[in-house]
């Protein structure tokens, strides 16, 4: 398997358990404990924590999201279910980006997105995959709860669990520094060309709950078993949560969700993530890389997904 991983030809941190102990943790670049933007694999996070609102009571799948959000595009007929499962029929206008130039609050971001949103009746209960959708989960769950999604965040994972290498893109230089994050890199015209901290940081307000936090490994991998077995949500809850999905794609929860094993990937800013668990998070596979090529992705994505078909099998 190692071999089969190194053929892949990506430099960074792999990880690979198997019945719950690691089968597999090296790196080809980097070190074990190098964090990455981890991009949309963030979004399996925000979902768990919107799950919550709801075992809680505070929301129900059902909700509008007029009820939040009035005056967003087609807001009285999407539900809280839509946006979780990529079938909110919403989408930021051709030709316009998520949240602002210059980021002065989470709040002004969606503010910007509202102005920018349409609604398809067509695409509704149609799977189209859009950030934006995760962008009003996250605040509807910071209205909810009266703090930000970044408090909420480190409240539900990175205290309680203890995470060493978990951080906001945005988090001061020396907690950055502290993460373990290397800079991303994107080959352009012959060469790696590495990706202005800046810009990433602005890209990573705008994307909010949807690829703003970065992450080592280990740290990925403790808070996917938390999610998917520990104490954060009820069985019943995770069942709800997933099973949530759309049957073309199957993706729910911020998920992939197929039988017996989920999987979620995360592309930008010069970072790769590639995802893939049992349910039971006990197989897992993890491979991070701040080297990123055009073209590329689909390929690397196909393979992991054969890589990880492997891992099931294994006794």
């Amino acid at each position: 398997m190692r071999q089969e991983i190194n053929a892949l030809g990506i430099k960074g941190s792999v990880l690979v358990i198997k019945n719950g102990k690691i089968l597999l943790n090296y790196a080809t670049d980097n070190t074990t404990d190098t964090s990455y933007l981890i991009n949309s694999v963030q979004k399996s996070m925000t979902a768990a924590m919107v799950m919550r609102e709801i075992q809680n009571g505070k929301l129900s799948m059902n909700d509008r999201l007029a009820k939040f959000y009035p005056s967003v595009p087609g807001a009285d007929k999407v539900k809280i279910k839509n946006l979780l499962s990529m079938t909110s029929g919403l989408d930021i206008m051709p030709g316009e980006e998520l949240g602002s130039e210059h980021f002065l609050s989470d709040e002004d971001n969606i503010n910007q997105d509202i102005q920018k949103t349409v609604f398809s009746k067509d695409l509704l209960n149609q799977w189209y995959y859009s950030s934006l959708n995760y962008v009003y989960l996250c605040g509807i769950i910071s209205q909810i709860e009266h703090k930000s999604y970044e408090e909420l965040f480190r409240q539900t994972f990175i205290r309680p669990l203890k995470l060493r290498q978990a951080e906001f893109l945005w988090s001061e230089p020396e907690d950055i520094v502290a993460s373990g994050l290397v800079p991303g890199f994107i080959y352009r015209n012959g060469r790696y060309d590495v990706v202005k901290h800046k810009t990433a940081v602005l890209d990573a307000h705008n994307e909010l709950g949807a690829g703003s936090i970065v992450m080592s490994n280990y740290d990925l991998a403790k808070i996917l078993r938390y999610i998917l077995t520990g104490k954060l949500l009820t069985k019943s809850s995770r069942e709800e949560l997933y099973q949530t999905r759309s049957p073309l794609s199957n993706y729910g929860g911020g998920l992939y969700n197929y039988q017996g094993y989920k999987t979620a990937n995360g592309a930008g800013e010069g970072y790769y993530t590639f995802l893939r668990t049992s349910d039971d998070a006990k197989d897992m596979i993890i491979i991070q890389s701040n080297r990123t090529k055009d073209g590329e992705f689909t390929y690397l994505r196909a393979q992991v997904d054969r890589i990880m078909a492997q891992l099931l099998k294994m006794n």
